[in-house]
């Protein structure tokens, strides 16, 4: 996947700093820029650009009108727009406009690669995160690699051990071995921490990668059959950035899986049970943006599960797009109907 970013600045000087902060960052992005609207819109016709990142100030204000046609016309583009203490009603202007993010210049700036990286799903330094484990291990196998991997699922930690491209040893709790492993494999939406320094390790698993995917994949069946029957609504899994608001602070987070009643997001802000959040929630499919209301029903150390309160259809149907976006091309899967309120 190519990641193209733009950004747009007639201030050379924050184009500049906008810059060098993107591209210190082990070479995983392609950067871009453009100092008028003409020059941003030429350049997003001719390449494959993925995130747009601008300032607004009152001395330019048609950048506003860039802003809007893009998500017009690109809807599939992330538009980063970034303010100076913005008054409540340009705040309310940008939070209408499908697939914009807002971020304060003044507080949100060491946020800005984070959001990044999280909108591309791409890796960074020693983390992977958006990456199926299994293909993962079978990209390691395949280039020979020894490291040992740290695997964080919300409130899960393992540990597997590599060696020229085999799987070793594991780590899960109390488990080892192959019970382990097999434990590890299933978890879904992972962070993988890499660590290539030498270990020395004694061997615990004899059996081929493959064998191992081959009998995870039965395993994440029966788990997802007994889940299909326990739950109300079945949760799928994506990675999304979305903001949400908690007691009228606008915070950034990442959405990790969704149901029709609910979701798990990834926050460093603490958050107390049964505190009531706001999530913004956007859809490129349905170029539309809406708020849900959520009350926190769970904890762990990475962040909360949240419970719904959908009022309206529209809620319904945009959640509904954000699950047809995480299935999209899993056969096995199909999405739930709506019905109306």
């Amino acid at each position: 996947m190519i990641n193209n970013i733009l950004i747009v600045d007639g201030d050379r000087t924050m184009l500049q700093t906008l810059t060098g902060l993107l591209k210190c960052q082990g070479g995983f992005l392609d950067i871009h820029t453009a100092t008028d609207n003409k020059m941003a819109l030429e350049m997003v016709q001719t390449v494959q650009i993925r995130v747009v990142i601008t300032t607004l100030r009152a001395e330019e204000p048609s950048r506003f009108e860039l802003v809007t046609r893009l998500s017009r016309e690109y809807p599939s583009i992330k538009v980063m727009v970034m303010t100076n203490n913005a008054q409540p009603l340009l705040r309310a202007k940008i939070s209408r406009i499908p697939s914009v993010i807002h971020l304060d210049q003044t507080h949100d700036i060491s946020m800005l690669t984070k959001r990044v990286f999280t909108e591309l799903q791409i890796d960074y330094g020693g983390h992977l995160r958006g990456i199926n484990l299994s293909t993962f291990l079978q990209m390691m196998e395949l280039e020979g690699k020894t490291c040992t991997l740290q695997i964080t699922s919300k409130d899960n930690v393992g540990y597997l051990w590599v060696q020229k491209g085999q799987l070793l040893a594991a780590r899960e709790n109390l488990s080892t071995g192959k019970d382990a492993a097999l434990q590890i494999m299933s978890w879904k939406n992972v962070f993988i921490d890499i660590d290539y320094s030498p270990q020395t390790i004694k061997p615990e698993i004899s059996i081929p990668l493959m064998m191992l995917i081959m009998e995870s994949g039965q395993l994440d069946d029966e788990k997802n059959h007994t889940m299909k029957n326990s739950r109300v609504h079945r949760r799928y899994d994506l990675l999304i950035a979305l903001d949400y608001n908690a007691k009228n602070v606008q915070r950034h987070c990442s959405l990790r899986d969704i149901s029709l009643g609910g979701a798990y997001i990834e926050t460093d802000q603490e958050l107390n049970m049964d505190q009531t959040l706001t999530l913004t929630l956007t859809s490129p499919k349905l170029k539309s943006r809406c708020t849900i209301d959520g009350t926190v029903v769970r904890q762990d150390t990475h962040g909360v599960g949240i419970s719904f309160k959908l009022r309206s259809l529209q809620q319904r149907q945009m959640i509904q797009a954000m699950i047809s976006g995480s299935i999209k091309g899993d056969e096995k899967a199909t999405p739930p109907q709506i019905t109306g309120i």
